[in-house]
């Protein structure tokens, strides 16, 4: 949505593990979970939002992200995403567009995670490929 824009970010943990005696069946789980929103004070068309994102690979091990967001956006769309957090409505466009932001920024430091710990890559990246 273009009245969300992402204006800074910050890491406030980060949960990394492997198992190194790991021969089962690799599985891959994503969760993603937004566990406050706030106005911020001094600006506002400002809020926070805290958030955990969380990559389980099962036995193999696990990568725990948890995290703040601020995020510009006009009044309006504000009293709207408050509303919705209240009644639990998640499918929603400022949600969506929320959850993308979240994703978007873990991300990063996730690949970087299983990047030095040899875990699995959690997303598909994208290939070139010859055209035939």
């Amino acid at each position: 949505m273009e009245n969300i824009k992402l204006i800074g970010a910050k890491i406030l943990e980060i949960d990394a593990k492997k198992n190194p005696n790991f021969t089962g069946k690799l599985e891959l789980k994503t969760n993603i979970e937004i566990n406050s929103l706030e106005k911020v004070e001094k600006h506002k068309d400002t809020i926070k939002i805290t958030y955990i994102f969380e990559i389980n690979y099962g036995d193999l091990g696990k990568i725990k992200i948890k995290g703040e967001l601020f995020l510009l956006i006009d009044p309006k769309t504000i009293k709207t995403i408050f509303k919705n957090y209240e009644n639990k409505e998640y499918n929603t466009p400022e949600y969506i567009t929320i959850t993308n932001s979240v994703i978007q920024k873990a991300s990063i430091k996730a690949l970087e995670l299983e990047e030095e710990l040899g875990l699995p890559i959690h997303i598909k990246l994208p290939k070139l490929s010859i055209k035939e």
